[in-house]
């Protein structure tokens, strides 16, 4: 009896002590109470609670504390992952799915997008592009669609490839390529004479296809004899729709600098001559003025020529008309030359060009 009294009475203390301190608990009393407490947390729990202080404390990162915020900013949510033990338990994570970007911030984007760098940067690149990847380099940006729009880059492209070659134009020569006007168009004329890959372009033998030439407007035409065989030119552009707009919106006409300055002008841009090689003389009516509806080629009755068929017509729908049909038979050959080709009679030298052209045809 006295044991369990003198028990009793200890428990008594204990909880007046307890009742009597309760509101003195100092840091002391727990960091140096002798027993431990019974609710110990798990390994689980406290590696996670380690890993929270180590990533809340940002050990291991070297960021300043002002590029921190952007971690703790936005929404949060509880994920549950599995403990080293097995154990379940909860981790403060930000969402990992990715907020659609609006309208707005797609076009801010689309406008600040990319690195724009100065225009001197772009002249420097241009002096080692290729003549066959000028169209590549003028379709990366603004500033390189400048560039090749500009004298200068079209001087230095002539200087870089310009060599002696025979049959070459006077128009063509250094000493005519001082001025502004037409500059593009003669530096490209220029290159089929003189840079090799051009040339050879030229050499490969291709299937002519008079049907591409359907719905030209035929605006020059004209025949020429050479020792027994006759050579027809059908010169065609391409027929323009020009619509009719009010008075107030004309568009300005240039004045006479600017047009001296064009560096891209081009009096036969959008033409092609259609050159029909015959054994005979064939007359054929005039068809100057109207449009090819119609292109037939066919065998001859030898087999060893051509019979082409050309019918030219008027009018918005291009219906042939019977005073515009030409047939020639027999055709040893058939040619379409574009502008810049070497064998394109133009209006200034036409004998030049005609007198080059079976030149080459009996080195051939």
């Amino acid at each position: 009896m006295s044991g369990a009294s003198r028990k009793a009475g200890r428990r008594v203390t204990s909880q007046k002590s307890a009742s009597r301190d309760i509101g003195d608990v100092t840091l002391n009393d727990f960091a140096n109470c002798s027993i431990s407490g019974k609710g110990r947390l798990k390994k689980g729990a406290t590696n996670s609670v380690v890993r929270e202080v180590k990533q809340l404390s940002g050990e291991g990162d070297s960021r300043a504390w002002y590029e921190k915020l952007e971690d703790f900013e936005g929404d949060f949510e509880f994920v549950e992952e599995d403990g080293e033990d097995g154990t379940k338990e909860y981790v403060i994570k930000k969402p990992s799915r990715r907020r659609k970007k609006t309208i707005s911030e797609d076009n801010s984007c689309d406008q600040g997008g990319g690195n724009e760098y100065p225009l001197d940067i772009w002249f420097l690149i241009s002096e080692y592009i290729q003549p066959e990847d000028i169209a590549t380099f003028a379709c990366l940006c603004k500033s390189a669609y400048h560039v090749v729009g500009t004298a200068k880059f079209w001087f230095h492209l002539y200087k870089r490839y310009y060599k002696t070659v025979p049959n070459l134009p006077e128009c063509l020569e250094p000493e005519s390529m001082v001025r502004l006007y037409g500059l593009r168009t003669c530096v490209i004329r220029a290159l089929h004479y003189m840079y090799p890959p051009f040339i050879n372009r030229q050499k490969v033998v291709k299937d002519v296809t008079p049907h591409s030439l359907t719905k030209r407007l035929c605006v020059l035409m004209w025949h020429q004899k050479f020792k027994n065989q006759w050579i027809y030119f059908f010169k065609l552009k391409h027929a323009t729709i020009r619509l009719g707009r009010g008075s107030g919106n004309k568009p300005r006409q240039p004045d006479l600098i600017e047009m001296l300055e064009d560096v891209s002008a081009n009096q036969e841009e959008g033409c092609k001559v259609l050159q029909v090689t015959c054994m005979n003389y064939i007359s054929h009516p005039v068809v100057l003025g109207l449009t090819l509806c119609h292109v037939a080629v066919s065998l001859s009755q030898g087999l060893c020529s051509y019979r082409l068929r050309l019918e030219f017509g008027s009018g918005p729908l291009c219906y042939p008309d019977s005073n515009g049909v030409v047939i020639f038979d027999p055709v040893v050959n058939i040619k379409i030359l574009d502008w810049w080709h070497p064998l394109y009679p133009h209006t200034n030298s036409l004998g030049i060009h005609l007198h080059q052209h079976h030149l080459q045809e009996d080195a051939d």
